[in-house]
């Protein structure tokens, strides 16, 4: 586990686009896994505007490792529409054939799929204040691989905002599971925010459980941690 703990958000996301860059320079094809959300926002800033220096990634694919259930995914609070206003329409260098979204209709094989191409090479993931990853609520197999899941109270009130209240968050979503996600190469997580704090020591150094999905970290030999979090520190 190698954890750096930032001054400010702003340093969180340089240092992780900064990772995400070297990832994307390795030769061969490299797939990422990409989360949605407030936090890795200022990291996808970043990423364009290195991207947009000039860099040739046509052997870096892309996926969502999530996406709501009965959704346009032109809608405010998609992760499509996230993905696409903050990183795929905001550079050039991104084939659209790189492009691969994971969705109600074809995450069944998205874990063949990826297999074939050589796995995970980083999977993006942000922590949410339940401890799930993805949208792996508690209670999750660490077994599963990408699944339908029902969205639990807690993740809907944490994305109410997005959709403009708590009645308009789907109940269901697709998500990567935890053994997809721990069968990436790299798994980078990002937490900020003050509020974070208690779920996220308990994550990485409580005890490893399926109430708390975020846990099975732990156990991952490249797991990457940026964070604002001073809490976090001395772990």
């Amino acid at each position: 586990m190698d954890i750096v703990v930032t001054k400010s958000y702003e340093e969180m996301s340089q240092y992780a686009a900064a990772f995400l860059i070297r990832r994307m320079a390795k030769k061969g094809r490299v797939n990422i896994g990409l989360a949605t959300g407030n936090t890795p926002t200022g990291m996808y800033s970043f990423l364009v505007q290195h991207l947009n220096l000039g860099y040739n990634i046509d052997n870096v694919h892309f996926y969502n490792i999530d996406e709501y259930c009965g959704v346009n995914g032109t809608e405010n609070g998609t992760c499509t529409r996230y993905l696409q206003d903050n990183l795929f329409q905001k550079t050039e260098v991104i084939k659209k054939e790189n492009i691969h979204w994971v969705h109600e209709g074809s995450y069944q094989t998205l874990d063949e799929e990826v297999g074939k191409q050589g796995g995970f090479d980083t999977v993006i993931l942000g922590i949410g204040e339940n401890g799930h990853i993805a949208y792996n609520e508690p209670g999750t197999p660490f077994s599963t691989l990408t699944h339908l899941v029902d969205l639990t109270d807690a993740s809907k009130m944490q994305h109410s905002e997005e959709f403009g209240g708590y009645n308009n968050v789907p109940h269901k979503a697709v998500t990567v599971g935890v053994k997809t996600i721990m069968n990436a190469k790299n798994i980078l997580l990002l937490a900020n925010g003050p509020k974070k704090a208690r779920i996220l020591k308990e994550g990485l150094t409580g005890p490893i459980t399926e109430e708390i999905p975020a846990s099975v970290l732990q156990l991952h030999p490249n797991l990457y941690v940026f964070t604002d979090v001073e809490e976090v520190a001395n772990l």
